[in-house]
């Protein structure tokens, strides 16, 4: 398996990508993820060892037949099928704190934003998670999606949107996890190289503090010492990286161009909140405490059929 050290001399890291990948120990070590094929890839095999397992893949192709992969190059496209409706526009990568995020935000047009990101003067340029639904702007999108040879009928999200797309040149997205539902990380257009950690990351609250936190932008690091496990992903165009729930991931640009990436999401299944001994379970289930939101008075009855469904795949090796 190829390591990221390797990789590295044929695609260098963007300074983003340095500043994010870096405060975690044995990255210029780590190797890729498991890489699929969508052309041999069944709904079966993808759902049984990737999803159920909980398990990260790089699926090659995944998109590669979708119209949006040709026609979202074209400037023109985006001026002709998409409203003039205002927009917030950032200089800088998706952060997690607010303060850092809203810095230097811009209220502008739609097609004045698609002009300035084609005329490329700016190092930075982000358009982050626009949803695309029938009440959205950018509804006219779907016209170019062709769904996925091996997700033919995914359930409909419980906490995400079914599509955001991220718009960008040059721009990062920080540490961050998803605490619900399952997630392809579509490029259409561009590539990216993701840093991932899995869930059993061990001192879970520390790890979780500083990347949550994002003390690496004060040039601090994790503890080598934690064995934190990390593999990195090239995701190309064309290509979907299939992100579980509870998998911390920082993604950044490999060069200055523009690129459009698409966040599918779909339900997971009921044992991923199932497992209480793990930290991000219990963290979900005490988010939905507080505030109250339309799942607190049906938490008990929730966890009750999600741990009942996590042991019996335990009991069944299924999980």
């Amino acid at each position: 398996m190829i390591s990221l050290q390797e990789r590295e001399k044929e695609q260098p890291f963007s300074r983003a990508a340095k500043l994010l990948f870096s405060a975690i120990p044995g990255i210029d070590k780590a190797p890729g993820v498991a890489v699929l094929h969508a052309e041999k890839l069944k709904e079966e095999e993808f759902m049984k060892n990737w999803v159920n397992r909980n398990k990260a893949c790089l699926i090659k192709g995944a998109v590669a037949h979708w119209p949006a992969v040709k026609k979202w190059k074209e400037k023109t496209y985006w001026l002709s099928h998409l409203g003039n409706f205002e927009v917030d526009v950032f200089p800088h990568e998706n952060f997690n704190t607010p303060d850092l995020q809203n810095n230097g935000r811009e209220v502008m047009h739609f097609h004045d934003a698609i002009e300035r990101l084609h005329a490329g003067k700016d190092p930075i340029f982000n358009l982050p998670s626009k949803e695309i639904n029938p009440n959205s702007y950018f509804e006219p999108l779907k016209a170019e999606m062709a769904g996925f040879t091996f997700l033919p009928n995914p359930g409909n999200p419980r906490v995400y949107p079914r599509m955001r797309i991220f718009i960008y040149r040059g721009a990062s997205t920080a540490w961050h996890y998803h605490d619900a539902d399952e997630t392809l990380m579509c490029q259409v257009n561009g590539t990216k190289k993701v840093a991932l950690l899995p869930p059993s990351i061990p001192h879970t609250r520390e790890v979780v503090q500083f990347l949550n936190s994002e003390e690496y932008l004060k040039g601090k690091k994790l503890d080598p010492a934690l064995g934190l496990n990390p593999s990195v992903a090239e995701v190309g165009e064309g290509d979907a990286l299939y992100i579980p729930p509870y998998w911390y991931h920082a993604v950044a640009p490999v060069d200055d161009g523009i690129g459009y990436t698409l966040a599918f999401c779909w339900k997971s299944p009921w044992h991923k909140m199932g497992n209480f001994s793990s930290y991000f379970v219990r963290r979900l289930y005490k988010a939905a405490v507080w505030p109250v939101n339309p799942y607190t008075p049906f938490l008990p009855f929730i966890a009750a059929y999600a741990g009942i469904s996590y042991l019996g795949g335990r009991l069944f090796k299924k999980i």
